[in-house]
């Protein structure tokens, strides 16, 4: 299902959207949500990574290899 939205998009990132389009003939809306998507995926692995960070310091965990030890 899809749910139609309005966005304001600076001058700059409306040709450089529409350069692409034409590059690589997929949609606006295609390439819009294909980057939403990306940023969506990072900002939540980024959050669930923040709070593994925490735990991890409070059992010492501070490197890579702080881990591995514990791991191995």
């Amino acid at each position: 299902m899809h749910f139609p939205h309005s966005i304001s998009l600076p001058a700059r990132l409306s040709h450089s959207l529409d350069e692409i389009t034409k590059e690589t003939h997929i949609s606006r809306s295609a390439l819009i949500a294909s980057a939403l998507e990306e940023y969506l995926f990072k900002y939540r692995f980024n959050k669930v990574r923040e709070r593994m960070a925490l735990k991890a310091r409070a059992k010492g965990i501070y490197t890579d290899e702080d881990l591995d030890r514990r791991l191995a």
